[in-house]
Order: structure tokens, then sequence, then C-alpha cells
């Protein structure tokens, strides 16, 4: 069986993991950082979607994780967000709890995880932060569709300067 969620061990996330911080105001200090931020009024979640992608397919699989803190809720709290998914991501979700059967929080990215991973950002139902390894930057949460964005350097900003409605403002 092919697995959707492909956890990682803690060690191995700290290995390549480069920008990670324990709190927003951390990584404030401690790292470039811009807000991403959508140029639109409609479809905002579909635009970050696709800015995902293309950051997904920029670093490849091999170099792109996410954290994903379901396994560490209570069991009232799983409910409450199972209770407010979408048919779609309901699916997603029970295949989760079929597949990841200890408490796991960080996992690689693919392509048919993140659309729901983002969907859970985008629409405040649990926050998961985008770790992408090659060109290092990590993005985090939803501030009002507004996201921060972390790098290493300045330079390598413009690697993720896709175009689209979804951009990088300083």
């Amino acid at each position: 069986m092919n697995h959707l969620f492909e956890s990682i061990s803690e060690e191995m996330f700290k290995e390549k993991v480069v920008i990670r911080f324990d709190n927003i105001n951390e990584g404030f200090n401690r790292f470039t950082n811009f807000m991403l931020e959508s140029k639109c009024e409609e479809n905002c979640e579909a635009e970050l979607i696709e800015f995902l992608k293309k950051a997904l397919k920029l670093n490849g699989d091999d170099n792109s994780y996410v954290d994903f803190y379901f396994s560490r809720l209570d069991v009232n709290s799983k409910q409450k967000l199972f209770d407010l998914l979408d048919a779609e991501d309901k699916k997603i979700l029970e295949r989760y709890d079929r597949e990841v059967k200890e408490e796991k929080i960080y996992f690689r990215l693919n392509d048919e995880i993140l659309p729901f991973l983002a969907r859970l950002c985008t629409r405040e139902i649990l926050f998961c932060t985008f770790y992408y390894t090659k060109f290092p930057c990590t993005i985090w949460g939803n501030y009002n569709m507004k996201f921060p964005i972390f790098f290493d350097s300045e330079e390598i900003v413009e690697s993720y300067n896709f175009g689209g409605r979804f951009s990088i403002y300083g």
C-alpha cells in the first residue's frame, strides 16, 4: 500500500530543516522574512495551494516537509476538526487515521496531501507549517490570509517569486 502520509522522525526533521523555531517572534528575529499574501479578493485558497505546489516542485518531494499536529489533539478536538471538514477532506483524514498509528508530527510533503493541509490552514481549522529545504524556506500558518515566510538568506527569496496572485511582500 502506498502511504499518503509518510512520517519522518524528529531527528531527521531537525537534520534536514534549518529554518525552524518554536514561536513566530523567534522566526522574525532570526531569519529574513516577508509576508506571503494574495493580490486577489476571491479564491485566495486556490492561489495559495498553487504557490505551495510550485514551491514543492522547485524543492522536490525529498526536500519538502510539513508539520501536522493532529495526533496531539484530544479526542474531542479531533472530532470537532473532523466535523468542520468537507467530504473530500474527511476521506483524507480517515486515510491518515488508517496509515499513521503512532503520534507523529513531521511528514514529507507531497502533491496529494498539500491541498488538504493548505485548506486546514486557510480555513483556520488546524495550522500547519510548510518547510522547503533545497531552497531553504519556511511558511507559517495563516494570519488573515497572510502567511509569514522565512528564508536563511535574501538570495533565496528570488527563487520563490513565481508570479501569480500570491506574492512575497517586503
